[in-house]
């Protein structure tokens, strides 16, 4: 068809929905890459190294129907993910070993029994990399976000600048640094004691430039701009209060593991960050870090394996320009970022309307359910785009029938026979012209009111329309009998429903000292394991 006739055809747009062979055509069928939902009841996988978006409101599923697919069935995949309130790792617990694979949780609270693994996310920083300078600034950014607000821009820019000065000179003068060495050094800056002037002097003799001068500055703000060097430090405690929790420290301190762990071609790992979801914003500098830390290492190590990155609840980390780098560059560096927002204004909020191009321009997979807000809803629709809908108007071709009819009649009592069949061919014509007026594919009333088994997923790259999908939960699939373990926040906590051939049926959870040959995984540090009734591994 020319594209004169096509648009001839479809005058009023000509978008449409993804049928079964398009998906089959496009790869979506094969059992490679996460799993993103269903298409009836073949299960719908994306395999690439694009990053992914999601948006989804507020008891809409996310982890039920989607996230839970990811973390109990994804065997050679090697993450990061940020679970909020420890549920992922509660339910995937079990499985990692299985897939030969290292656990690691970084469980500063204690949720649920599960392990609590100990990280330096600053280990990465030696004062003889080529990269040292570039890596500081980017920590500091992720610390003390320039949210780009005209009133507190100034004060931001130099509490980063600060903090950034003050890494560096630590690792400088021992070789290393961490985040409560680095929280011990603020606190000096106004506490009087005559070790912050040892910090001072230390930094005045840097090598650095830049922290000369910011030593020097640090100085002749504290005495002769008291109110501007006020403001600035109020940034700083701000973003790092948080350092103050000696839990929190020591699970900062004596590290366990390191974000290098991802990059290991010797061992698949998987690292969880679990902070209760009342802490998320509170935390979120260093939660912030973690992911920057995990990209720092991925870009050093560019021939190791891709490493997905997990982020949930992804608004509540607030402005975080590594996220959005890493969806525009992180493709190229070997993180393919998977990010979970409640709707579209949360990145409107924290990263303005170019930010929210920037995800959705960048994402090879925009994936939408239970939208609760109109904004969003509109958003939806207006990427939808609008169809041609062809039908039959009853009023209309009644109207050319009965014409039709008169002229039939003409034709009968000898009226112009010539000039009667005329008529009664143009009629008889216009009673089957079916007719056609534009229509949005879907309203956004239509996406506000979508049933809770169904989700919007626009792919890129692949050819495709849209794609009306399904999803289910993860514990109402027979296929996903056996991988996982009971969820916390949802009773019992010692058996778990199964699908069955016929309905379904509940097993028990065992669990028991861990066997040799699993001991030395990280995961089974308390020298217990768990797995379900007639699935023990082998």
């Amino acid at each position: 068809m020319s594209s004169s006739a096509f648009n001839e055809e479809y005058r009023f747009g000509s978008a449409a929905w993804a049928g079964e062979y398009g998906l089959g055509a496009a790869g979506l069928f094969k059992h490679k890459g996460p799993q993103i939902g269903y298409f009836g009841s073949k299960p719908l996988h994306l395999d690439s190294d694009a990053p992914m978006l999601t948006i989804g409101g507020a008891g809409s599923g996310k982890l039920r129907d989607i996230i839970g697919y990811v973390v109990c069935n994804s065997p050679g995949q090697r993450m990061i993910a940020l679970d909020p309130r420890g549920e992922l790792s509660a339910i995937s617990f079990h499985v990692h070993a299985q897939n030969d694979e290292y656990a690691y949780f970084w469980n500063p609270f204690g949720l649920h029994g599960l392990p609590q693994h100990a990280c330096n996310p600053l280990d990465i920083l030696e004062a003889t990399s080529p990269n040292f300078h570039a890596d500081c600034k980017f920590v500091a950014r992720a610390l003390v976000p320039v949210s780009g607000a005209a009133e507190g821009k100034y004060f931001e820019q130099r509490a980063s600048a600060w903090i950034e000065a003050l890494i560096k000179a630590d690792v400088e003068g021992n070789g290393q640094t961490s985040l409560p060495r680095l929280g011990a050094i603020v606190n000096l800056i106004e506490s009087g004691n005559a070790l912050w002037a040892d910090v001072l002097e230390a930094m005045l003799g840097s090598a650095f430039d830049d922290v000369r001068r910011t030593a020097g500055e640090m100085l002749v703000k504290q005495q002769d701009a008291p109110r501007e060097f006020g403001s600035v430090m109020g940034e700083i405690y701000a973003n790092l209060g948080f350092l103050d929790d000696p839990v929190l420290q020591r699970h900062l301190r004596e590290a366990k593991f390191s974000l290098s762990a991802l990059c290991n071609p010797a061992r698949v790992t998987k690292i969880f960050l679990i902070v209760p979801a009342e802490y998320l914003k509170q935390l979120a500098p260093i939660l912030r870090l973690m992911f920057t830390g995990t990209m720092l290492y991925k870009a050093r190590a560019p021939e190791a394996a891709r490493v997905m990155m997990l982020v949930d609840e992804a608004g509540q980390l607030g402005s975080f320009d590594a996220l959005l780098q890493a969806f525009t560059y992180g493709r190229g560096a070997g993180i393919r970022s998977w990010a979970f927002f409640q709707d579209a204004g949360q990145m409107v909020r924290h990263y303005g309307q170019p930010g929210l191009q920037g995800f959705m321009g960048s994402a090879q997979m925009r994936q939408f359910f239970g939208v609760r807000d109109y904004q969003t809803a509109q958003l939806v629709s207006n990427m939808l785009g609008g169809e041609t809908l062809e039908y039959d108007d009853p009023q209309r071709q009644e109207a050319a029938k009965h014409l039709k009819l008169q002229a039939l009649q003409k034709l009968m009592n000898g009226e112009d026979a010539f000039g009667a069949m005329i008529d009664a061919a143009h009629h008889s014509r216009a009673a089957q012209i079916r007719t056609k007026q534009a229509r949005k594919l879907m309203t956004e009333e239509e996406i506000l009111s979508l049933p809770e088994d169904r989700q919007i997923i626009f792919i890129s790259g692949k050819n495709l329309p849209p794609v009306l999908a399904n999803k289910y939960p993860y514990f109402s699939r027979r296929e996903m009998a056996g991988l996982y373990l009971p969820n916390p926040y949802h009773p019992p906590g010692d058996r778990v429903p199964v699908k069955a051939r016929f309905g379904r049926r509940w097993l028990r959870v065992i669990r028991e000292g861990v066997p040799e040959e699993y001991a030395a995984f990280p995961q089974y540090s308390d020298g217990e394991w768990a797995y379900l009734e007639g699935y023990k591994p082998r």
